[in-house]
């Protein structure tokens, strides 16, 4: 094993950094290696080719063999994982003296030779996850059935070679009969010569020549009982190649080519010998005792360290759609731990995404800067830079100013400037939201249905539509935008018709109309393009067509969305909502079902089960069923009134490369630069509230978390499909009640922590349990979760 003494790795430290030469030791001295070339895969156009420097003197880990060329086990390890990782490699042999500093100097970029991973070396190298455990191991006769671990030496008569870390650990550690021989050779004969019961050495000592002796009859049992991991080194100054191989090694695991390889060097049966030692993950698990509390999921289990198992309740098809929604991305279970689910998990947020936080200057603006060891394409600038304003002018003169590259919702008025300037260009955004005014009927007058519907009658919609919405925009006909299946089905909405209302809202017993409150945010949103002339005109209609005197109440935003979740509000309120993910469920389910907050009010059980039997349904047909019931029992109670579909827009400088208006309010930024920049500044309707989206539901803070997290799945760029995230692929059993989720092998969290089954799991339970200590986020609501997937498990 090509060790150092913690004084020599001192050493080489402080001539590094003196730029010096370290004449170093690797064993013996010996005079350099010929020059000699690895057989590499051939990189493909577009990877990067990184040069490696080994010392093939080792074999059979690196050596060169009959054709002069480099090969051995680490050879091909390497050009296997570089291969997975999307990179190239060109594999130079060199003196072991010398190939750390040529190292950190920049002369390599890597350097793979059996090389055994010290905290000395990890100051000045950065090392692989380890992928080779060279630990002592235990030689045995094929026919043994007596020893198979270390605790089974103690009494046996055990060869060494004599002086090896073997031989002082069998001593030092164990009741064993040590027996010293000159070689290790020796000693493995006298094992098949039954003059000792086992024979203890390196694994790959013992490997390599059980392999070549077959006719000796020995085997290898059980996993090293020391550790001495091998890793590729790599230059510090090079984290995207670290982040590179550190996939591939992953990726080879999982896909079987580590066995493989292993296999030829040192026999298909020890695969598991050369696998690093170290602790099985213990595998998390959440389940509910039975599906009687009212909720979607039965089960969530992590089955190994890279597949997660999601059982349901019942089924639905819209699920992986959920599952790539933002408030789902996953979390680091340490972090949250380490966070209590709140705080900085809130203000300072650690995922996998391209951009990583760099600070919140809170009322100013949020900055992110590339993750370089993001798994998938990186960003393509270096940072990017969130800033808002309320208002649409603002909004535009920075755009037209320069100083941000893009704005999301500009005003209606100002569509036609932007698109006559030809320094700007204007993105129109599919209108899949909806804009209402709510009622809750925990509160007088509204608990009576026939004020509802009085109110439902008494607006005159088209004329708002008309008034304060821009080209693109039309007025809601049901509650789901009729571009999403199942939307439209059932009656539309109630005609205005000032006279029938006042008729109504006397039968009801206010023939003298009554007084309330409109309460609203001040942020401008796709659905709601001037909110404060909006409700001027809600305020002026209800006096005029229905003698209801409405004083109107602006609300700071987060406290708003929290008082309309908690049910709080005891008047009207204007709100609406923007796809997330394109099925009826988004909008029907969270705002109608079971699980739905208390924005207005208790809710109405005929609405819940209609919704229920049709989010379990696939055929079309038979779900569009239980959807016109469900939208005809919506216009009969009135939860609320569906105003308008709202077009809305966002705006780039023309430049801008990958500019684009998500439907679903999404951008992805990653994608987006300006030529001759190496930052985006992208300025929207408002400050985001958090940064943990399992706890929010503003769409502006939700665009902000999806910089930085990922969930299992992910929509494309700019659309809706599903596409494969954090889940290189998923399964469901026929029922669509059983769903399996194969992580991406070698993805890491900001703080460089792997991502494994664990985190899915945690990030998952810690929404879903309410007994959980860490189902705290922001206020705690965590209003998409039961919105989506009804009730919370162990809810008081």
């Amino acid at each position: 094993m090509k060790q150092h003494s913690k004084t020599l790795w001192s050493l080489l430290t402080l001539l590094i950094v003196a730029s010096m030469v370290l004449a170093g030791c690797g064993g013996s001295a010996t005079p350099a290696a010929p020059a000699a070339e690895a057989p590499a895969a051939a990189p493909a156009a577009t990877m990067t080719t990184i040069k490696v420097g080994t010392n093939a003197e080792y074999q059979p880990f690196e050596f060169i063999g009959a054709d002069g060329k480099i090969t051995g086990f680490d050879v091909d390890l390497l050009n296997a994982a570089a291969a997975a990782g999307g990179l190239g490699v060109d594999l130079v042999n060199t003196k072991w003296d010398g190939i750390f500093v040529a190292l950190a100097s920049g002369e390599f970029d890597a350097v793979i030779s059996a090389v055994t991973i010290t905290p000395e070396r990890a100051e000045v190298v950065d090392f692989t996850d380890a992928y080779f455990n060279a630990g002592q191991a235990i030689a045995v006769r094929a026919d043994n059935t007596d020893i198979n671990s270390e605790a089974d030496l103690d009494g046996k008569s055990v060869g060494v070679q004599i002086g090896t870390t073997g031989d002082i650990y069998l001593t030092d550690n164990t009741k064993a009969n040590v027996q010293r021989f000159e070689e290790n050779p020796l000693a493995l004969q006298a094992l098949a010569n039954k003059d000792v019961d086992a024979v203890v050495a390196d694994s790959p000592t013992l490997a390599d020549s059980i392999k070549a002796n077959p006719e000796l009859g020995l085997k290898m049992v059980g996993e090293p009982f020391t550790e001495e991991l091998y890793g590729i080194a790599v230059n510090k100054g090079k984290p995207e190649v670290l982040a590179a191989l550190n996939a591939g090694l992953a990726a080879i695991r999982a896909d079987g080519t580590y066995d493989a390889i292993y296999a030829t060097w040192f026999g298909a049966s020890e695969a598991v010998a050369a696998a690093p030692a170290a602790p099985a993950m213990d595998l998390m698990s959440v389940s509910a005792p039975d599906c009687e509390y009212g909720g979607l999921f039965k089960s969530i289990e992590a089955i190994d360290d890279l597949t997660v198992k999601m059982t349901l309740c019942s089924p639905d098809v819209a699920f992986p759609s959920k599952v790539a929604f933002s408030s789902f991305a996953i979390q680091s279970s340490d972090y949250l731990e380490a966070t209590g689910g709140s705080g900085d998990l809130v203000q300072a947020p650690i995922g996998t995404g391209p951009y990583m936080l760099d600070r919140w200057v809170n009322g100013d603006s949020i900055i992110f800067k590339k993750n370089p060891n993001y798994w998938g394409e990186p960003a393509a600038n270096d940072t990017l830079i969130f800033r808002w304003s309320s208002e649409g002018a603002q909004r535009l003169l920075e755009l037209q100013s320069g100083t941000v590259d893009g704005i999301d919702n500009p005003s209606p008025d100002d569509f036609a400037t932007i698109e006559g300037d030809a320094a700007l260009a204007l993105y129109p955004r599919e209108a899949l939201n909806i804009f209402y005014v709510g009622m809750n009927d925990a509160h007088a007058p509204f608990d009576n249905e026939m004020v509802r519907q009085a109110i439902a009658i008494g607006i005159d919609r088209d004329r708002i539509v008309d008034n304060f919405y821009p080209a693109g925009s039309v007025v809601a006909s049901h509650f789901t935008p009729c571009a999403i299946p199942g939307g439209c089905e059932g009656e539309d909405w109630y005609e205005f018709d000032p006279a029938a209302a006042k008729a109504l809202l006397a039968e009801a017993g206010f023939p003298d109309g009554f007084e309330t409150v409109i309460n609203y945010r001040d942020v401008v949103r796709g659905y709601l393009p001037a909110p404060a002339l909006v409700a001027q005109d809600i305020q002026a209609q209800l006096k005029a067509n229905l003698n209801i005197d409405a004083t109107i109440e602006v609300m700071e935003s987060g406290a708003f969305l929290a008082a309309s979740d908690a049910g709080q509000l005891t008047g009207l309120h204007l709100l609406g909502w923007g796809a997330d993910y394109p099925d009826a469920t988004n909008f029907l389910d969270f705002h109608f079902g079971a699980g739905a907050s208390d924005q207005f009010g208790g809710g109405h059980p005929d609405i819940h089960e209609a919704l229920k039997n049709g989010g379990a349904l696939v055929d079309p047909a038979e779900r569009n069923a239980f959807y016109t019931e469900a939208n005809n029992l919506i216009k009969q109670h009135v939860p609320m009134i569906p105003i308008a579909h709202g077009g809305s827009a966002t705006a780039f400088k023309a430049e801008t490369v990958g500019a684009h208006a998500s439907p679903l309010g999404n951008e992805h930024f990653a994608s987006m630069s300006v030529p001759g920049q190496d930052s985006f500044v992208w300025m929207q309707n408002a400050e985001p509230i958090g940064l943990y989206c399992a706890d929010e539901t503003d769409g502006e803070s939700l665009r902000a978390c999806e910089q930085v997290n990922e969930s299992l799945l992910a929509y494309e760029v700019a659309g809706t499909a599903i596409i494969p995230s954090l889940a290189e692929h998923f399964e469901a059993n026929a029922e669509l009640t059983e769903w399996t989720f194969h992580l991406r092998p070698g993805v890491t969290f900001h703080d460089g922590s792997a991502l494994d089954a664990n985190d899915v799991v945690l990030s998952y339970a810690v929404q879903w349990d309410a007994s959980n200590p860490l189902h705290t986020g922001r206020i705690g609501s965590f209003t998409y979760w039961s919105g989506l997937f009804g009730s919370f498990l162990n809810a008081e």
